[in-house]
């Protein structure tokens, strides 16, 4: 299986859990005094976020793009070589505070704010992967007719 197609599995994966989370948490109370739902719900938007910028990696790689210097670089590099449209470079931006702060402040994730991208930004998640399950598609077809 192409290394793309694995990262978006992930994406594919992680969201499904992300969504059933959020049907099982309807309030923050809920939310809150669920340890189980709040593990799931920062691993999974962990390793989408991680997923997304693998995939933008690669993609610099593949085309033998210059090296970013950080994740948030990435996209800009991508947009600025036609690979990403610069309008979803503010979401790609949020994504990688929330990236950081869930992985470098794990003792202070602000519940609050975990619980409000489960419930209102999970359609940001499905745009980006409905975005690169696209690009990656056109990538394996170009792929395919080369051998």
């Amino acid at each position: 299986m192409d290394l793309y197609t694995r990262k978006l599995e992930v994406i594919n994966d992680s969201f499904r859990k992300l969504l059933e989370i959020k049907k099982e948490s309807p309030s923050f109370h809920d939310y809150d005094n669920s340890w189980r739902s709040k593990d799931i719900t920062e691993r999974n938007l962990h390793k989408v976020i991680e997923a997304i910028v693998d995939i933008g990696k690669m993609l610099i790689s593949d085309k033998k793009l210059r090296e970013p210097g950080n994740n948030r670089e990435v996209f800009i590099i991508l947009s600025e070589n036609s690979l990403f449209p610069s309008e979803h470079l503010p979401l790609i931006e949020k994504m990688s505070g929330m990236r950081n702060i869930l992985v470098h402040s794990y003792d202070r994730v602000d519940d609050s704010i975990v619980y409000g991208v489960l419930q209102k930004n999970l359609k940001d998640i499905k745009k980006m992967n409905n975005y690169f399950k696209k690009l990656v598609s056109e990538i394996i077809k170009r792929k395919v007719r080369k051998r």
